[in-house]
């Protein structure tokens, strides 16, 4: 299984075991401060809302909490929808979540038919190659309405893990990265549930790939910037880097 693999995410998603850590998540860590005040300051609350890679719905339940009324959920992982649909159902948030099976990189959705898209915990750069990450940054952009706000996050390679990086760069200037790496930044986690693909990219790279898709990055910072998340937050996820992107 490599980065080159455009399933290699699909059995750690559907382990069970994966599930029940993603439902008990959303229920006990839910909508960060720093997540919160981004959308807060970016995303009216009467926007139409489409979350994607949402696992258990952690993001969509916690934003119609927050006073947010239209929220669809989406994950490529029946197993993940099925959890957060049980999720939305006990939160008594159902009147405000929808959930549906959808791939970031093919949306079924027309164009221009949602004001703000959200990816959180690193989705988008758990999607297995640039060009299928290039793919699914064109259509949230297609699906966003002109203006529309683009939030997500994922690991900087620039501030996290740096003499790993600056070996792997030596690596990748000698054409000798790793066979299963497409490119630098590309790593691949044994885990008890199955092997987990994620890219750590850096600024320039990102910046170039979200304006080739027509969005343009107006906000990043590392999570501690912006707030101060409580203890469940900081074991559920390494500090990472949070960025919002407007369409046009």
């Amino acid at each position: 299984m490599t980065s080159r693999n455009p399933d290699a995410n699909r059995p750690y998603f559907s382990h069970p075991d994966t599930v029940l850590e993603y439902a008990r998540a959303a229920v006990r860590v839910g909508l960060w401060r720093s997540e919160a005040a981004l959308l807060e300051k970016h995303v009216p609350r009467s926007a139409r809302v489409l979350e994607l890679g949402c696992g258990a719905a952690r993001v969509s339940v916690g934003m119609v909490k927050a006073g947010w009324t239209d929220l669809l959920a989406t994950d490529f992982s029946p197993d993940m929808v099925e959890a957060a649909r049980a999720v939305v159902e006990s939160a008594g948030v159902g009147s405000g979540v929808r959930c549906e099976v959808a791939d970031a990189t093919a949306l079924p959705y027309a164009d221009a038919s949602f004001d703000a898209a959200v990816f959180a915990f690193n989705g988008l750069l758990m999607i297995p190659g640039r060009d299928r990450r290039k793919a699914a940054m064109r259509e949230i952009a297609r699906v966003l309405r002109p203006g529309g706000v683009f939030l997500f996050s994922g690991h900087d390679r620039a501030c996290t893990r740096l003499d790993h990086w600056e070996c792997e760069r030596r690596l990748a200037a000698a054409g000798a990265l790793d066979a299963d790496k497409e490119v630098l930044g590309d790593t691949l986690y044994d885990t008890p549930q199955g092997r987990v693909f994620i890219h750590s990219a850096d600024e320039s790279e990102l910046s170039e790939d979200l304006a080739q898709a027509g969005l343009r990055v107006v906000f990043s910072a590392m999570r501690s910037e912006v707030a101060d998340e409580p203890r469940e937050v900081r074991e559920f996820s390494d500090d990472t880097r949070l960025r919002v992107a407007i369409k046009g």
